[in-house]
């Protein structure tokens, strides 16, 4: 297949003779598309308002890159009408590029799904981008624009601002990020006047004002950082602006029939935006400003020491965006305070980026002096072969370059969880806050995910399933390898060319490292060989002071088993007493009845002129007022039933 090839061509082929009825969100820009596409996903599914996304790249799986009301559609839903798609173009000889093909499964399977309105990310560019094969714009957005693919879209931010303007329609309003440069602004609005594009939606509306008032939005705010902020309030006006066009609608002509106005859906307000802004607040955007635990690499992975921050930045202006948040959340701002150096906590990185990224800019942004670097590479990208990463002894070598003081080494096989391991050993696991980001490439954040999707489980390193224990064994084994890859690095008296010895000679015995502790679990081994490891380079005080930390979180987990077993003792007592005053409550009701039946069977007696005392009196019996624990018959619940001492017969009878 082939690779990149800007032009509408071969998507106006692949998809002759198709409609798209639903209305569509379109989204160009450099930085911060996926995320105004995620936030209007969100608002529209918050309004029930049946909606399609497609976004780019996946991240895990082809198919994740499209959902229907906030779900990923179906691998077997996507295989077919991906096959269709590729049957159409070996058939016609259109040389279709994979993503083309992408292109076409996604807007097909919007039609199929008969969404109202589809959300789309611009793949590249806009102009020429196989997205711009819409003609359904309710609005159009323009995201960040900033140096990328210059190859294809120029060298200045406005020759690549012309390009994203191209996804702009007559008649049809757009929105434009105010965090553009104001010449990049003139560029787009120029030619929204030359074509006669709708108005340009204002963030100073009236709408908007009130929106930013609601106490909801403010709480909304105060969780995002600025340039998230400012994405948000750009896919709320495109998501109103949708809204508005939905509602307005008419519904198709029939034959025979006049237009009539399309049931459309309820008026969008601003507090029921903000509102359904707060329900989502927490809904992560994978592969964004995540954190994650990883349970494979930490044994305590939930705890806040050990979360992992994971982003797709990999151009310099998403860098900044990213040290934003760094700064923010792991150097200094929310981070511990103990302890704490003034130019804040040094970080770890997990680098990989992909072959012609501006590598040396993007790092001199976010490295600091006193920061450790852990490049490495990821695996081939699915339906993308073009894409290549690069060799991480030549990132390595313009980190060290772009930010001198920096410590740094570089993993030479493929696998995120991996460096992310190495990263632990590098970084000084016995300091209150070692904070580790993995950066540079969304395919590298895709690889962790991947390799994170069949160790997610919390109990993963106590389950005993032989396929588990055996994925077990294969991480410790990683974890000893980078282990001996640091403790080599480490050491005083290795040179370049001895150490990259000594590290191959440790993949060639790799498979002869033996566990002395074989009585122990997988995580007690872990435990114990990261202790091993971090006594041999950390001082005195600080391992002093990492065993109280130890000694006081033992005390605490203590103190609240202890609770817990107190807690769950009153609850036993309290739960008795409410079953015995729930038998007395049973015993009482049920007297009441037998009187009630007693006074019945006397008025009927007497209306029926039967002489009184006829029939025999009735008496209470009781069973099971007393449960047995070894007897499973005497465990039903406690009941009460009334018997007659003697059959009814006349008096005087014989």
């Amino acid at each position: 297949m082939a690779r990149i090839q800007p032009g509408l061509e071969r998507i106006a082929a692949l998809l002759r003779g198709v409609e798209f009825p639903w209305r569509s969100i379109h989204v160009a820009g450099t930085n911060g598309k996926g995320s105004i596409c995620h936030y209007a996903s969100s608002m529209l599914v918050g309004k029930t308002v049946s909606v399609g996304k497609f976004t780019s790249p996946h991240l895990v799986d082809r198919w994740d890159c499209i959902t229907i009301d906030g779900k990923r559609i179906t691998e077997a839903k996507f295989n077919i009408v991906e096959r269709h798609y590729q049957t159409v173009n070996e058939r016609g000889n259109i040389g279709a590029s994979p993503f083309e093909i992408l292109t076409a499964t996604a807007f097909t399977i919007f039609n199929d799904r008969k969404v109202k309105i589809g959300v789309v990310e611009v793949g590249m560019g806009g102009r020429l981008d196989c997205t711009n094969i819409l003609n359904n714009q309710a609005v159009s957005v323009i995201s960040k624009i900033a140096r990328d693919h210059q190859g294809f879209l120029g060298n200045t931010l406005s020759e690549i601002a012309s390009h994203k303007a191209g996804i702009l329609r007559p008649g049809v309003p757009y929105v434009i990020s105010r965090t553009n440069e104001i010449a990049v602004q003139t560029v787009i609005k120029d030619y929204a006047h030359e074509i006669g594009a709708g108005e340009c939606l204002s963030f100073t509306s009236p709408e908007m004002q009130k929106l930013s008032e609601l106490a909801r939005w403010q709480r909304v705010a105060d969780r995002l950082m600025p340039f998230q902020i400012e994405n948000l309030q750009v896919a709320v006006l495109a998501t109103m602006q949708a809204l508005k066009e939905l509602d307005g609608e008419k519904k198709p002509k029939v034959t025979g029939e006049k237009d009539q106005p399309a049931r459309g859906v309820d008026p969008v307000k601003p507090r029921d935006i903000a509102k359904i802004l707060l329900l989502n607040a927490k809904t992560q955007m994978p592969g964004r400003q995540e954190m994650l635990h990883l349970t494979p690499v930490f044994r305590n992975a939930g705890e806040r020491k050990n979360h992992v921050l994971v982003d797709g930045a990999h151009n310099p202006d998403a860098a900044v965006a990213l040290d934003c948040v760094v700064q923010e959340k792991l150097r200094l701002g929310e981070s511990p305070t103990r302890g704490r150096p003034e130019s804040g906590w040094p970080v770890t990185w997990v680098l990989a980026m992909t072959e012609g990224k501006d590598a040396k800019q993007f790092l001199t942004t976010l490295l600091r002096p006193g920061d450790n670097v852990v490049t490495t590479t990821f695996g081939p990208v699915a339906g993308m072969p073009w894409v290549k990463p690069m060799d991480p002894i030549e990132l390595l070598e313009i980190a060290k370059k772009a930010v001198p003081g920096i410590t740094g080494m570089y993993v030479p096989e493929v696998g995120a969880l991996r460096a992310v391991c190495t990263a632990k050993y590098l970084s000084n696991q016995m300091a209150i806050w070692a904070p580790i980001v993995v950066t540079g490439s969304l395919y590298l954040v895709g690889d962790l995910h991947r390799e994170l999707r069949p160790r997610a489980d919390k109990r993963w390193w106590i389950d005993d399933d032989p396929a588990t224990a055996a994925d077990r064994e294969s991480i410790l084994q990683i974890h000893g390898e980078e282990r001996e890859r640091v403790k080599l690095f480490l050491s005083p008296d290795s040179d370049a060319g001895k150490l990259q010895a000594e590290l191959d000679a440790v993949h060639r015995e790799a498979e002869k490292l033996k566990i002395e502790e074989e009585a122990l679990s997988a995580a007690e081994r872990l435990e114990l060989e990261d202790q091993r490891f971090a006594a041999l380079y950390v001082t005195p005080e600080q391992l002093a002071d990492h065993l109280a930390r130890a000694e006081q979180a033992k005390e605490a987990l203590a103190r609240n088993l202890q609770a817990a077993a107190e807690l769950k003792q009153k609850r036993a007592i309290e739960a008795t007493k409410k079953r015995e005053r729930m038998e007395k409550r049973i015993e009482r009701l049920e007297r009441k009845r037998v009187k009630r039946d007693i006074e019945k069977k006397r008025q009927e007696e007497k209306r029926r002129g039967i002489p009184t005392g006829t029939l025999a009196p009735l008496k209470i019996t009781k069973f099971n007022t007393k449960r047995k624990t070894d007897d499973a018959e005497s465990k039903r619940p406690f009941r009460v039933r009334t018997v007659h001492t003697d059959t009814p017969r006349p008096r005087g009878s014989d």
